[in-house]
């Protein structure tokens, strides 16, 4: 309320209107704010048009900084948030790599990994159980989605990510576990990259059981070659030479959004929603 002296004098009151009225205004604004986030965290429905357009700008923003909460790459490449001394070359993250082909009917709602890239220049691959959410110890999961933390980075179905095949490979190891020779060493001076850059699509699981030394249980533990990170791709793109063997190398990726058209075929054919 306004004192004695300000009702008896206008043009006090002039002055004190406007300050008391946006003094108003932000408190409301504030509580819509307030509103929209609880919302948006109890999943729950807005009851008005603001809050609704709120609560997606709100969302965007958290799987934009989602994907992007990993971005501090130094100049040599090193992820500068984790302990791994591994070299990215500016991407954000690192897994080992195998390669087993196409499935039929994969965990990801028993689509065709074969017919959802065919054609077009994605990857499919499989991801390690524990870069996905929820997902059990015995690895019987199905439609997951991106889990991991704790060093892991989560990538369930239809997750993407754009990266480079290295040089190097298995792992920090750079020999596999029963080799007793050590993969020949490259040259500090060569172009680290061995591949040019491709995106990746996750279709499929790489579970635990059967897969011990490369496929973790779960998130925030690493496989027997040092990676939190595991991909097993349905087939090498052509600039990795894998005819006669399998050369398992060393992928560096940042994850983005999958593209539309990707998308449409991926919901076309997965029973997951």
């Amino acid at each position: 309320a306004l004192s004695g002296s300000a009702k008896s004098n206008p043009q006090l009151s002039l002055c004190l209107v406007p300050g008391m009225m946006l003094h108003f205004f932000l408190l409301i604004s504030a509580a819509a704010l307030d509103e929209h986030e609880a919302a948006l965290k109890q999943d729950s429905e807005c009851t008005s048009a603001e809050c609704t357009l709120s609560a997606l700008q709100l969302n965007s923003a958290a799987t934009t900084a989602d994907l992007n909460a990993d971005v501090a790459v130094d100049v040599d490449g090193d992820f500068s948030n984790s302990s791994s001394d591994f070299p990215l070359y500016g991407y954000h993250h690192w897994a080992t790599t195998t390669m087993y082909g196409d499935a039929p009917r994969s965990a990801c709602g028993g689509i065709d990994t074969h017919r959802l890239v065919q054609g077009t220049r994605y990857h499919n691959v499989a991801s390690a159980q524990s870069m996905w959410r929820n997902c059990n110890g015995n690895g019987a999961c199905w439609c997951g989605q991106a889990g991991g933390g704790s060093g892991t980075t989560g990538m369930g179905c239809l997750s993407c990510a754009k990266g480079r095949f290295l040089r190097s490979a298995y792992g920090q190891k750079g020999k596999a576990l029963y080799s007793l020779a050590q993969e020949e060493s490259e040259d500090e001076s060569e172009d680290p990259f061995m591949s040019e850059e491709i995106i990746v699509v996750v279709g499929d699981l790489c579970p635990h059981p059967g897969n011990e030394d490369w496929c973790p249980n779960r998130a925030g533990l690493k496989n027997a070659y040092g990676s939190f990170n595991h991909l097993d791709f349905s087939h090498y793109p052509n600039s990795v030479p894998h005819s006669r063997s399998i050369p398992n190398k060393n992928f560096v990726f940042s994850r983005i959004d999958c593209p539309g058209d990707l998308k449409q075929r991926y919901y076309s054919m997965s029973h997951c929603r």
